[in-house]
């Protein structure tokens, strides 16, 4: 199931990145810097119809 992150700041798209895991480092969006973005998923269905 292919996932991407979307930026909640600027709105940009992109794959999730490789990243060293280092204290006070997190992903951040490549084209504005910013920390908070969402997790989306291709054919991710949360409540699906019975």
């Amino acid at each position: 199931m292919p996932a991407w992150l979307e930026c909640d700041n600027c709105g940009d798209e992109h794959t999730i990145p490789d990243r060293a895991d280092t204290p006070g480092g997190g992903t951040c969006c490549p084209e504005c810097g910013k920390h908070p973005y969402t997790v989306r998923r291709e054919g991710l269905a949360w409540h699906p119809d019975p």
